[in-house]
């Protein structure tokens, strides 16, 4: 993605470094412009060093006439396939809402066809004046996205809203605004599950597995990028992606209330979630002190979420399940495909450990018309983005 990175009059300006370096790192071409005021607190040679391009509007080392003069605005605007301003000052949000054109910035903003996202950093006071969040509304109007400031202590000293949100915050946000959306999943509502499930047996022991859900996490995080409005239902401790309607469950019952809840106004459902199969009988409201003899634990089923909720569909509804299987993978995960009546499975060969943790992974998907060619091995953000591909290709065959 070529990204446009305007950097204001705040004391905020000095994070827009580590953020130039962050999209860099990912791979995006990044060309900074900076005010007048930003100029005062980061230096073009910084942002230039950490982009490897030309740093533009307040630079010094850029005469007035050059070998090959153009129509700069004109030109970085056609170039951009999104702008995000980091910080965004007060200032720049009031010209922007009122079409105002006094410096580099400004003039690009009014003439670019790009998105364009906001990262808003300033006093609390002026955070919440009725101007500002004025000029908000009508920037939103015209589609722009704005990363909500946080909350904390200020340059100022006090504390309160308007501090900037966090780097790693704003830099997801611009892959969820530039990323083309699909056809197949643009505005879909899609609910998923990630996670382990966690069933206690006493206030310190609980029965888990060794999901990390970051796999389910990276599928939310795809589908949020190609479109859909997601609700991911969210075992275990993974952090929550941005922009993302987030649960947070500890038992399978837990989740399957979570679900049942959001399943009747979705249009699909990716259950992607390790839900734990069996529960404590009994759950002790003490901690169980270790016996001399033998001890038994009785165990009982948990709710099967994805059988109860695909029982539960409208036939405009889809539902995408997962099969983590150690041997005999594919009839297994035809079994299941046929008994819980999925639209598809995508197997996960876990012997040996395979697909816990970080590591690449490989899918395979299956269907009522047989498996799939293999998606991997990725690493698991790339490989969540290859199931939301070939997923919406299938789902624009699907006749309506």
């Amino acid at each position: 993605m070529k990204i446009i990175l305007g950097i204001t009059g705040g004391v905020a300006a000095y994070k827009a470094a580590d953020l130039a370096r962050l999209l860099v790192n990912q791979g995006h071409r990044v060309r900074c412009i900076l005010t007048g005021a930003g100029a005062r607190f980061i230096t073009p040679l910084t942002l230039s060093s950490l982009t490897g391009e030309p740093c533009y509007g307040a630079n010094p080392d850029q005469g007035e006439w050059r070998a090959n003069p153009s129509i700069e605005h004109i030109e970085l605007a056609r170039w951009a396939d999104l702008v995000a301003v980091v910080p965004a000052t007060a200032n720049i949000l009031g010209k922007a809402a009122n079409g105002l054109a006094s410096d580099l910035l400004s003039t690009v903003l009014l003439a670019t066809r790009a998105p364009v996202l906001w990262a808003p950093a300033m006093n609390t006071g002026m955070w919440e004046h009725p101007a500002v969040q004025a000029n908000l509304t009508r920037l939103r109007s015209f589609g722009h996205a704005v990363v909500e400031p946080g909350e904390g202590i200020l340059a100022c000293g006090e504390e309160g809203s308007g501090k900037l949100a966090e780097v790693a915050a704003i830099a997801e946000a611009i892959q969820v605004h530039g990323t083309p959306k699909l056809p197949g999943l643009s505005g879909r509502r899609v609910l998923i599950t990630a996670g382990p499930t966690r069933e206690d047996l006493d206030p310190v022991r609980t029965l888990t597995n060794r999901s990390s859900g970051t796999m389910g996490i990276e599928l939310a995080r795809a589908f949020r990028d190609a479109g859909a409005k997601v609700r991911l239902v969210l075992g275990g401790d993974g952090p929550a992606p941005w922009g993302v309607e987030t649960t947070r469950v500890r038992s399978a019952q837990e989740m399957l209330e979570a679900c049942l809840a959001r399943w009747a106004d979705s249009d699909g459902l990716v259950a992607a979630a390790a839900v734990a199969d069996q529960r404590p009988e009994a759950v002790s409201p003490e901690k169980v002190k270790k016996g001399d003899g033998p001890e038994t634990l009785v165990l009982v089923r948990t709710p099967d979420i994805l059988a109860q909720l695909s029982a539960a569909r409208r036939p405009d509804q889809w539902v995408l399940g997962f099969a983590a299987e150690s041997e005999n993978h594919l009839n297994h995960a035809l079994a299941k495909l046929k008994k819980k009546g999925l639209d598809a499975v995508l197997v996960n060969d876990i012997q040996g450990g395979r697909g816990f943790g970080a590591q690449a992974n490989t899918l395979t998907p299956l269907t009522a018309q047989g498996p799939h060619p293999p998606l991997g091995p990725l690493a698991k953000d790339q490989l969540a983005q290859a199931v939301v591909q070939w997923w919406a290709q299938r789902l624009e065959a699907r006749p309506d």
